[in-house]
């Protein structure tokens, strides 16, 4: 969502300049961003790929903005496919499909991907395209079918283990009083062929906000929907949804035949903006990254319950000393994600006009995390990244128009860059699929 536009830091400039190393417990800097040798223009006139194109490569797909906002110059054209090389995270152009205004999510089930169309002043959209190659081996989207997300400003969408239910988040949809009008969240079904069926249930969050934030906080603003795993299928789902606008984390139960009920919430302090969370691959844990501090919160949950606990840690997703240098509410968060061990768990930091930061944590038996590295993240707005297997780390950076490929050191994630950068207007989403 929005980071504000402040002017730049010379300090902060030097400060970036002298460069971000972890070693020995002694935190220092050091920018390994590659040089931005962008790759020739491809065949579309606004993206550009390094390699050639093999078949059997995995696919990344990417979702960008169209539209010029309040928070963001948008200058893509839809969604856009490219092949990865697995070598060095390089990137060739493969094609581009026009998808509305500003399709800014993308989640996948099977053969099938579900794309949010954020769009502003009126409803989203919530659109199913099949994931194919054609007879170039080219990767190919063709669409199912779409339905209207209920709110504005749709920003998120996640979808049940099983695939029955799928989920979307409004950020516009929250209400200082109900009107009737939108939805924070829709709950639809999903058909056996991939298509997008009936809604089953929704929730507006009435507010106001939490306020502490006045510019971001006036009213409730759901960011994303999230299905957590149950130690019983058959007690349902567990949904959970980070609410900026109100500090919290919502906690909804789906049922195996699609009623929804909420209970309790878990609340941030205030003026923390809860945006983004991941829960563990194999403890009971959950991670929240709140947009507003740039702090990350580490949660017990309980999978027999399906609810979460009050935060046990709660760390900045910053560099020590960042703050002697910079405002550090300059920097918002954006996204979290683990390995597949679950070993490490990585998150982005927007630095205003700067390069981002991607941060490293450790995590440990008990839950509890600890920072290990810090990489500039290769260009500006690093809204999303991704993992190709867990020896590539992708990040999305949404200000500079650039893909980025870093290398994951196999002991404790940490990154190198490849020195791979692919030019890709506002790129926000990033989801990488293996051919069959």
């Amino acid at each position: 969502r929005p980071v504000p536009k402040l002017t730049t830091s010379k300090m902060w400039r030097r400060f970036r300049n002298l460069g971000f190393l972890y070693a020995g417990g002694m935190h220092l800097w050091r920018a390994n961003a590659p040089s931005c040798n962008f790759a020739a223009a491809a065949s579309d006139g606004d993206v550009g790929g390094v390699s050639e194109k093999k078949s059997n490569f995995p696919r990344l797909l990417v979702g960008t903005y169209t539209q010029k906002l309040g928070h963001v110059d948008g200058k893509g054209r839809g969604l856009y496919g490219f092949s990865v090389d697995p070598e060095n995270g390089s990137l060739t152009y493969e094609s581009m499909t026009l998808a509305g205004d500003n399709p800014t999510w993308i989640a996948e089930y099977g053969d099938t991907v579900y794309v949010v169309e954020e769009a502003c002043g009126r409803s989203g959209t919530l659109t199913a395209y099949s994931v194919t190659s054609n007879q170039e081996g080219r990767l190919t989207l063709t669409k199912q079918n779409s339905v209207s997300t209920l709110g504005p400003g749709t920003c998120h969408a996640d979808i049940t283990s099983d695939g029955k239910y799928i989920a979307v988040a409004n950020y516009g949809g929250g209400r200082t009083k109900s009107d009737g009008t939108s939805a924070s969240i829709a709950v639809y079904e999903r058909l056996p062929l991939g298509n997008i069926g009936q809604i089953v249930a929704s929730a507006t969050h009435i507010g106001p906000g939490s306020g502490a934030n006045p510019g971001r906080q006036e009213d409730p603003h759901a960011h994303m929907v999230y299905f957590a795993r149950r130690s019983n299928p058959l007690d349902g789902h567990s949904l959970f949804v980070p609410e900026l606008g109100e500090d919290a984390i919502k906690q909804y139960h789906l049922s195996k035949d699609g009623k929804l009920k909420n209970s309790a919430p878990v609340h941030h302090i205030p003026g923390s903006g809860p945006r983004h969370m991941a829960l563990h691959p194999t403890m009971n844990f959950a991670y929240v990254v709140d947009e507003l501090t740039s702090t990350l919160r580490v949660h017990q949950y309980d999978d027999s319950k399906g609810k979460l606990g009050p935060s046990m840690q709660t760390v900045t997703t910053l560099p020590p000393g960042f703050a002697d240098h910079i405002d550090d509410s300059r920097s918002t968060t954006a996204a979290v994600k683990f390995n597949s061990s679950g070993k490490q768990l990585y998150v982005t930091n927007r630095v205003v006009g700067e390069d981002g930061i991607i941060t490293v944590f450790q995590t440990k038996t008990d839950g509890r995390v600890q920072a290990s590295s810090y990489h500039s993240s290769g260009g500006q707005t690093p809204r999303d990244f991704t993992l190709v297997g867990d020896s590539l780390l992708l990040a999305a950076n949404q200000d500079s128009d650039n893909i980025v490929a870093f290398k994951v050191n196999p002991q404790d994630g940490s990154l190198q860059a490849t020195g791979a950068v692919t030019h890709c207007p506002s790129p926000v989403a990033l989801v990488v699929k293996q051919m069959k």
